[in-house]
């Protein structure tokens, strides 16, 4: 017995470098995740005018100039993709957090992925085509998984808001001087498609007024779910607010202004108060949305016509005009064809997509192959595929790549599995953040309430949109959701006590990579 004492002091002494060593790795892994996380983050909201600004002037065949760029920009965030998947995988391994990912929205995203290969295989998409439309539909998820992996302290966290805060305060600062001092100021920046000039929406460093107005609104939002968890709110805060909604007014993206609003309901719903705050936030929205319009003439007539549009494409659905219609207000309309009334093509692909849906509507037509990005890539023809009609998926003279509604693209793509699929695992993603915030008053870490209304605001944006599968949006909305559920696991999401959540315990350790409850870095 007394010669196995040494035995035993050995083993200890052994024991003691190994975990050190892995304490510090796991320490590493998560600075790096923190790191890289940030990067992407900084680097979707400027890959777009980098693209431009790098690009070749192109005119179509309407006589507009569009931006042919190089395609590295993208390798660089695909790159960062996969950078941060390797590093989360190696930091959950060297923590041996595996356990921590068991939880059913994981679970419901191995089914969802299972269903949109299934998806793929009964719509003879090839093998590379599932690759490629699961990386495009999933990619943003990754972000969800690393700060999870990440497990960052407040201080980490705050660093990265702070900076992609000063460029969100940026890019609003552009949209107000673009909407005050018109097409030149687009040609300053260096952007060649004068499209949205032309009507008045600012779009900043930005491709789209869309796609600034979905950053802008998630901000504010933001912003709110703050105040929200406030007993007194400074001043400066108000003056970043109305900052903020006099650029989302510049871009005139209406879908994100009521998903703001609905965003705004959520957490007062969930706070159980503010509602007076709510009422000054959204009428401080809606009024400078309003002013817009009533000083811009190309945004009141840019209006007029989407409305216009949408009663006509009621009246007049898809498949219901003659074979030799002609839109009345298109220059080559001859007095012997057919005039219909300018109609709106979101209107018009929905009747077409429900019609497609019903023909096919448990797995549909195959991921990767109607509508996104990806089914432009592989065959920039794809709506002339016969099984979308006997002359194909109908365009009606629309430039755009792709179909916008984020919900129809999945729909018809992957039927009614695949879309029941997405919406329980969105649910599973924010069931337990929701249960965790209900009935706790003002004890809520402000993530508590920024997330369910993010998650409202995607749902209802990609109704109109392709927001959930752009270049962007995810990251965004994935970020948010991914530290909601790193404050829930911790258990700072809610604070027991009745103070307000902006305390130290409600707001997480002081520390970079606070230790989680499961014992991760």
């Amino acid at each position: 017995m007394l010669s196995a004492q040494p035995r035993t002091d050995t083993l200890a002494e052994g024991t003691a470098p190994r975990t050190d060593l892995t304490g510090r790795l796991s320490r590493w892994l998560g600075l790096a995740l923190v790191v890289l996380l940030g990067a992407l983050l900084i680097w979707v909201l400027f890959e777009t005018w980098i693209q431009v600004l790098l690009s070749t002037p192109v005119e179509d065949a309407e006589g507009n100039l569009l931006a042919e760029g190089p395609d590295w920009p993208k390798d660089v965030k695909n790159g960062l993709y996969f950078l941060l998947l390797a590093f989360a995988l190696v930091k959950i391994t060297v923590g041996r957090r595996w356990r921590d990912f068991r939880t059913p929205a994981d679970v419901a995203l191995v089914v969802l992925g299972v269903v949109l290969v299934l998806a793929g295989l009964f719509g003879d998409s090839s093998f590379q085509l599932i690759g490629e439309a699961g990386w495009v539909y999933l990619r943003g998820v990754i972000v969800f998984y690393a700060w999870r992996a990440a497990d960052p302290g407040r201080t980490s966290v705050r660093r990265v808001l702070t900076v992609v805060g000063v460029i969100v305060g940026l890019n609003a600062l552009i949209a107000i001087w673009q909407t005050l001092a018109g097409p030149t100021s687009y040609e300053n920046l260096g952007w060649i498609n004068m499209t949205w000039a032309r009507i008045n929406r600012a779009h900043a460093l930005l491709d789209h007024p869309n796609h600034l107005g979905h950053l802008l609104a998630l901000t504010m939002l933001g912003i709110f779910a703050y105040m929200a968890s406030r007993t007194k709110v400074h001043w400066r805060w108000w003056v970043a607010f109305v900052l903020l909604a006099v650029a989302l007014s510049a871009t005139q993206s209406r879908e994100s202004t009521l998903g703001f609003v609905a965003g705004v309901a959520v957490i007062c719903f969930l706070r159980r108060g503010k509602w007076a705050a709510a009422a000054i936030s959204v009428t401080i929205v809606l009024g400078f949305a309003a002013a817009q319009l009533a000083v811009s003439p190309e945004n009141r007539a840019e209006l007029a016509r989407r409305l216009a549009g949408v009663a006509s494409a009621f009246d007049l659905p898809s498949g219901a005009e003659g074979d030799d219609a002609c839109v009345e207000t298109r220059t080559d309309c001859g007095e012997d064809r057919e005039k219909i009334p300018e109609r709106e093509v979101r209107v018009l692909y929905t009747q077409q997509g429900v019609e497609l849906w019903l023909k096919r509507p448990a797995l549909g037509y195959g991921v990767g192959q109607f509508g996104g990005i990806v089914a432009y890539e592989h065959d920039p023809l794809w709506y002339q595929d016969p099984r979308f009609g006997p002359e194909g998926f109908r365009l009606y003279g629309s430039n755009e790549k792709q179909v916008d509604s984020f919900w129809l693209h999945l729909l018809v793509e992957t039927g009614t599995l695949g879309a029941l699929a997405y919406l329980v695992w969105l649910f599973l993603l924010i069931a337990p953040i929701v249960r965790a915030v209900w009935r706790r008053g003002s004890a809520v870490h402000p993530f508590g309430w920024w997330a369910p209304a993010a998650m409202m605001f995607a749902v209802l944006v990609a109704c109109l949109a392709p927001s959930l599968e752009d270049p962007l949006f995810p990251a965004q909305l994935f970020t948010i959701l991914g530290l909601a559920w790193v404050w829930w696991k911790r258990g700072t999401l809610v604070s027991s006590g009745s103070g307000s959540s902006g305390s130290r315990e409600a707001t997480g350790s002081d520390h970079d990579g606070g230790r989680a409850p499961s014992g991760g870095a």
